[in-house]
């Protein structure tokens, strides 16, 4: 038998949740039966993957997962359409920085399930890093990646030394990718200093190299790229934007908004 990890999971009833993901497309390879006529244990597979449910667990009611199983696949967005209206969508359809394509779920005992496939930006990634330029034509001939994520495949090819690459380049500008606007040190100076929010870490705003880095309390920094003078945001994290409050030529705060959720701060240091 080859090495391989298998997770368990302690669920309070079997049979239901072998019943639920039969209805999502896994399939029952064993199952033993309990005292009630119900079943104690179960093997599952999705593709070549197996997973276990055994007795014994209770259902999950943190906000955040206990378990989440992150789910390969392919045909992403025809298994959405399938189980939108019929399990409990976390989070729909997106692309995430990391090149999947994915949307997440929660199963019958309150456990996430991710299902993802690789994004058009994903493949556009393995391309650059193995310097595969047809491929990468193709990809871009292809369509369907964002702006944003064109941004950052061109701030990749332009500023890491190991994959600095002028025909890719040509071709991303020819596909509408774009460097974020230089922003002067004089600018970048107002927006530097301490920050805090009664909904968020504190974080600190510092000059790094040239660049304006957001170190969040507990969480480590994030390097900033600017799209206009006032607003910024993430390198690769393209759903979070932060916009500077300016008074006197002097920040006062910011917005941060992350998806659809929104934090204001507010600058503490004199």
């Amino acid at each position: 038998m080859s090495d391989r990890v298998t997770p368990m999971i302690h669920v309070p009833d079997v049979q239901a949740t072998v019943n639920w993901y039969q209805d999502i497309g896994f399939t029952v390879n064993q199952t033993y039966g309990d005292d009630n006529g119900g079943l104690s244990f179960a093997i599952m597979s999705f593709g070549s993957t197996q997973v276990m449910f055994n007795s014994g667990g209770k259902i999950s009611k943190e906000k955040r997962r206990d378990v989440d199983l992150y789910t390969y696949t392919t045909g992403v967005d025809e298994l959405f359409e399938r189980l939108r209206d019929r399990v409990e969508i976390i989070e729909g359809l997106h692309d995430t920085f990391y090149g999947m394509r994915e949307f997440l779920l929660r199963d019958l005992n309150g456990f996430w399930i991710t299902f993802a496939e690789e994004s058009a930006f994903g493949k556009l990634q393995n391309a650059i890093h193995a310097a595969d330029l047809p491929e990468v034509e193709a990809i871009l001939d292809r369509g369907g990646i964002k702006s944003e994520h064109l941004t950052n495949a061109l701030i990749f090819v332009t500023s890491v030394e190991e994959f600095k690459n002028d025909h890719i380049a040509a071709l991303l500008r020819n596909a509408g990718a774009t460097l974020p606007p230089e922003t002067d040190l004089k600018t970048l100076a107002l927006y530097a200093g301490q920050y805090r929010s009664d909904t968020g870490p504190n974080v600190e705003m510092i000059i790094k190299d040239g660049a304006l880095c957001a170190v969040i309390s507990g969480e480590g920094q994030l390097d900033l790229i600017a799209l206009d003078r006032m607003n910024f945001r993430p390198t690769f994290l393209d759903d979070v934007k932060i916009k500077f409050k300016v008074e006197n030529e002097k920040s006062v705060g910011f917005e941060f908004q992350e998806g659809t959720e929104v934090n204001q701060y507010v600058r503490v240091d004199d």
